[in-house]
């Protein structure tokens, strides 16, 4: 950082020119740190200006300061740097940052984007900033916005000093006109009266002190001694006047000198008289005058001689125009410049008396100012804007012409006074404004977010083109209704109460609510507002909440879902990390195993297995570090109760997922699945025994009848019928026998599975 630029004497005299160091806030750059701020989204936005010792907030929207010192100062580095635009997305990760007050302590500023202010002569004079509490990154729209308002500021400083500059020079007229009404009204007059014919002198009180006498000495003050007091330089004019006043007949006398003092010094006097008496042979015998003590008029005159000297100086050294004309249109008078654009139209000034319109100018022009002297004789005074364009320079100029009457001392109208200003540069400021305003609004109107202002009872003053995508309405249609009247009927409490809460001048950020669309359908909004005092107007930026509120309720039946299954749900599901310490255990926990969830938490899962199935476990949760997810068949684990349940367990490694961090444990309760199925392997052994055992009792009579119906099926009537009985009667023998060893058979099979079921 180069600090030489900083205190650069070229850079602090630029600043200060502008003379805006410790001035008031005012409305204008308020504005501007507050569009500033609305379009970097960001809760705070500063003018900062820096000198050699600190930087002062011309605006300070969002923050309480107006100032802080050098060494705490963002915007410095953009001077020192001598770059026009700095961004710091995070304070807290930058070197140059990270140890300032405003970084590590209140306000904790975590953002900071500043765009340079920069005056027509190149230097920097400081920064329009925006600041965020978090760190933040700005789109090239935002940026673009930030640049074009820093220019802003620089016309509006230009403008302010132009403006500064001419309020000053009319100060200064005024003060001289003061000065010269306070010389003429400041004349003491004192009177005299002199007798002629014994040489006596009676003065008033304003007389004695004008002359200094006193009442002790003024019986001594003879014509001579007068004479001896005078001014050698003026002595032989006053006696003059005064001879030739004292000679029959005499319209009186006036004349000016000095007089010698009691300290030495000369006082300027100014003494009118008139002989009042004659003696009959026309001698005088009684004057009667008045005195004056003109010192400081003479100084003044002087004074004034010089003033006007200036004034004239000052008229003539402008390149305003003025000119005086009669009723007849001929000139009265007129400054240097007015006759340098005469003489450069004509090739001759006018002179005094001329007419004041020239053979050289179109007819057409002629008699467009003709209709302005006839319409100050006729209406008064009024001013009138013209644009000049100059073919052979290719450029166009704007004057102001301001038209006035011009009275004698009697009130009568005598002619017109005329002045007329180049205000091209104010013009192109103010188009540079309006082009800026413009550019502005095509910033607002690109943002999705609706941006407006309203007044103090609610009506809208300005919207941007949101509005249409949001209610369906055009801004034409916004401007000037009541907000009220586009809220949903339900929530007009609620806003009402919030509008309140703005005006007492709490900031409302995020406050819900609905709005009606052009359409009928309901709008969720978001809004962000502040109420500015000077201005007594309501700015604020809402958001379609739409999406927001789908993802709300998306998040809802979500969480209501995982409260069913995890919660609710007849699974245990748990996280352990890769030592199969517990970080986290569901509340059915405690309905499966009566062990609760902070139970639970910072325990080994291993401690709670069985020790015939650790060695098992133990191995297939190893493998859930190099596979996504393995299964565990049962095993037992211990109840809080302290027997031995049977788990079904799936293991799922989410270490890589940041939201979770371990291995999911999910397990359900199998005791009752594991203790029939041991019953069921049990009860087919004790068939299979059965079946086995019975196998052989039943073959040797099932034998003996296959062979006893063979015997029968071939008799082919070699048995006789004694003989056929008794085969018969062996059949139905072997035919008991089998029955009775089925029931055996049937019997010992329900006893086991009785016993089973016991």
């Amino acid at each position: 950082m180069n600090g030489s630029n900083i205190l650069d004497t070229n850079r602090l005299k630029t600043l200060m020119s502008y003379d805006i160091m410790d001035t008031h806030p005012e409305v204008i750059y308020d504005e501007i740190t507050s569009l500033a701020a609305s379009i970097c989204d960001t809760p705070t936005s500063l003018i900062s200006l820096v000198d050699d010792k600190r930087q002062f907030f011309k605006s300070h929207h969002g923050l309480e300061i107006n100032g802080t010192l050098l060494e705490d100062s963002f915007c410095k580095h953009i001077i020192a740097d001598d770059v026009n635009l700095l961004i710091v997305e995070d304070t807290h990760k930058d070197v140059r940052f990270r140890d300032y007050n405003l970084v590590k302590n209140d306000p904790n500023i975590g953002f900071y984007a500043g765009a340079s202010l920069t005056a027509e002569n190149g230097q920097r004079l400081g920064t329009l900033c925006v600041l965020d509490y978090e760190p933040k990154q700005l789109q090239q729209a935002q940026i673009n916005g930030l640049q074009t308002l820093a220019k802003q500021v620089i016309q509006l400083f230009e403008l302010r000093k132009s403006r500064k500059i001419e309020e000053d020079q009319k100060i200064d007229l005024e003060q001289k006109g003061k000065l010269l009404d306070n010389i003429v009204n400041a004349t003491g007059i004192g009177i005299w009266e002199r007798n002629l014919i014994n040489d006596t002198l009676t003065l008033n009180e304003q007389a004695l002190s004008i002359y200094g006498l006193n009442k002790t000495t003024l019986s001594e003050f003879k014509t001579d001694t007068w004479f001896s007091l005078i001014h050698k330089d003026d002595l032989a004019e006053v006696q003059k006047k005064m001879f030739d006043c004292l000679s029959y007949p005499s319209d009186g006398c006036s004349v000016q000198y000095r007089m010698l003092q009691k300290g030495g010094d000369y006082k300027w006097i100014q003494d009118k008289g008139k002989v009042l008496q004659w003696s009959d042979n026309k001698k005088p015998q009684l004057m009667y005058g008045t005195v004056q003590d003109i010192t400081e008029k003479k100084n003044y005159t002087t004074e004034l001689q010089r003033v006007k000297n200036n004034q004239e100086a000052m008229i003539n050294s402008t390149k305003d125009l003025m000119w005086s004309i009669d009723l007849e249109y001929r000139l009265i008078t007129a400054n240097t410049a007015f006759h340098q654009l005469v003489n450069k139209i004509q090739g001759r000034p006018f002179n005094e008396g001329d007419l004041v319109f020239s053979d050289q100018v179109a007819a057409q022009v002629t008699e467009k100012w003709k209709s302005y002297y006839k319409k100050a004789l006729t209406s008064g005074p009024f001013s009138v804007k013209q644009k000049i364009q100059d073919p052979k320079k290719f450029w166009t100029t704007y004057g102001l012409t301001s038209f006035d009457l011009l009275y004698n001392k009697e009130g009568e109208k005598i002619g017109i006074t005329c002045f007329s200003k180049d205000i091209t540069s104010e013009v192109l400021s103010q188009q540079v404004l309006i082009g800026a305003k413009e550019e502005l609004q095509k910033i607002m109107d690109t943002s999705l977010d609706i941006i407006c202002t309203l007044d103090e009872d609610g009506y809208f003053l300005s919207i941007n083109k949101a509005c249409k995508q949001i209610w369906g309405y055009e801004p034409k249609d916004i401007i000037g209704t009541r907000y009220l009247e586009l809220v949903y009927d339900e929530d007009i409490k609620l806003t009402e109460d919030s509008a309140e809460s703005v005006l007492s001048g709490k900031k409302v950020v995020n406050f819900e609510n609905r709005y009606k669309h052009k359409n009928g359908a309901i709008v969720p909004m978001l809004w962000s507002s502040n109420w500015d005092k000077k201005d007594r107007v309501y700015y604020c930026i809402a958001r379609d909440n739409t999406e927001k509120k789908k993802a709300e309720l998306l998040l809802k039946n979500s969480e209501r879902r995982y409260k069913t299954l995890v919660q609710e749900g007849s699974d245990m599901i748990c996280i352990v990390d890769e030592k199969a310490i517990f970080s986290y255990a569901s509340p059915t926990s405690t309905k499966i195993l009566n062990i609760t969830p902070e139970e639970f938490v910072g325990t080994n899962a291993f401690n709670h297995v069985h020790p015939d199935d650790y060695d098992i476990v133990y191995s297939e949760f190893m493998k859930v570090l190099d596979i996504p997810q393995v299964t565990i068949k049962p095993f037992r684990f211990k109840h809080g109760s302290g027997h031995w349940i049977w788990l079904e367990t799936v293991i799922t490694n989410k270490l890589d997922e940041p939201t979770i961090n371990g291995i999911v444990v999910n397990s359900k309760d199998v005791t009752t699945k594991v203790l029939h199925l041991n019953a069921i392997e049990e009860q087919n052994a004790q068939l299979k025994k059965i079946a086995w055992t019975q196998s052989h009792i039943v073959r040797a009579p099932v034998a003996r009848l296959m062979g006893l119906i063979n015997l029968l099926t071939d008799d082919k009537g070699k048995l006789n019928v004694e003989e056929k009985e008794q085969v018969l009667n062996y059949i139905f023998t072997s035919a008991d026998e089998i029955d009775n060893v089925i029931k055996d058979i049937v019997e010992n099979t329900i006893n086991v599975i009785d016993i089973d079921k016991n």
